[in-house]
């Protein structure tokens, strides 16, 4: 017997379990999304360094979504991951997100998701570093699919 979640159910529980962690909103950078978490958390490293963490998660639903929409959008996440790379004076890092809700996803797409990665690092007076990750959700058979840096993620 089958117990799959149905959209609506599945965006509930993904939005409450983030709700523990992260500031949910539906904008990004003036882009609507079906919903966005963010969450910041500064820490004071050794010497009084601190050192800024950055997560964000960009959801968007599989109604809109196409294969072909997921691979444009997985092309252009290190533009994105990289908006507001120098923007403050401190030592930050930067996760961002994308997570796509879909449903029966090719094969193809799998392979490209787990074979994506993205991280820039800079190091001068402040060190940058920017990492992105991709999780597919494929609703019609309750799996997860993501690639290394999303993988510790999958949990929420």
């Amino acid at each position: 017997m089958e117990n799959l979640m149905d959209k609506e159910e599945l965006l509930k529980l993904f939005r409450s379990r983030l709700a523990r962690d992260f500031i949910l909103s539906d904008y990004y950078e003036g882009k609507k999304y079906t919903f966005v978490g963010q969450s910041s958390k500064e820490e004071t490293k050794s010497f009084g360094l601190t050192e800024l963490t950055k997560r964000i998660v960009l959801v968007s639903d599989y109604e809109k979504m196409t294969a072909e929409k997921v691979k444009s959008a997985i092309e252009k996440l290190p533009v994105l991951a990289l908006s507001g790379f120098r923007s403050i004076a401190k030592n930050k890092t930067t996760v961002l997100l994308r997570v796509f809700l879909m449903k029966q996803i090719p094969f193809e797409l799998i392979q490209q998701v787990r074979s994506f990665s993205f991280e820039k690092s800079e190091q001068g007076a402040f060190n940058y570093l920017v990492n992105a990750g991709v999780i597919l959700v494929d609703l019609s058979n309750n799996m997860l699919y993501s690639n290394f840096v999303a993988a510790d993620f999958c949990h929420y």
